[in-house]
């Protein structure tokens, strides 16, 4: 197999992890505080880029700015968001989380590993190991993809 094959099953792999780690590994922390997929999405784009406007996560994520505004009421109201004004240009509002956000953040991240390591105990060691050797490549992978 050559190497745009390779690159192709990766990102395959990768594609279809994304779709099922929500759904597996992040089924018990979604049920224990539970957000609408368009609020999840706004948080999770946030804790990695604070200071963004309603327009530039709507353009992030590839949904109505519509959308976002009613997310973010929701999550302003939920004490997770707060807005603050550019100060360069005090028409526009800069989206921060909260530390009650990062708080659920880390809650969500804790629950993420445990359920990560019992799935990973389904593996051969070699394989566990292999996959957890993988993960500081696979984060600046994600880290150049988000700077694009």
């Amino acid at each position: 197999m050559d190497r745009t094959e390779q690159a192709r099953d990766l990102a395959v792999v990768l594609h279809d992890l994304a779709w099922l780690l929500p759904r597996t590994v992040g089924a018990q922390a979604a049920r224990a505080e539970p957000q609408p997929p368009t609020a999840l999405e706004v948080m999770r784009l946030l804790a990695r880029r604070p200071g963004l406007s309603v327009n530039d996560v709507a353009r992030e994520i590839g949904v109505q700015a519509n959308n976002v505004s009613t997310a973010v009421r929701l999550l302003e109201a939920e004490g997770l968001l707060e807005k603050r004004r550019d100060p360069a240009d005090g028409r526009v509002a800069r989206l921060h989380p909260t530390a009650r956000a990062m708080a659920a953040r880390g809650r969500r991240e804790q629950a993420w590993g445990a359920a990560m390591g019992e799935a990973l105990a389904a593996l051969s060691p070699a394989d566990a190991d292999a996959l957890l050797a993988a993960s500081a490549v696979l984060r600046r992978l994600a880290d150049h993809l988000s700077d694009r």
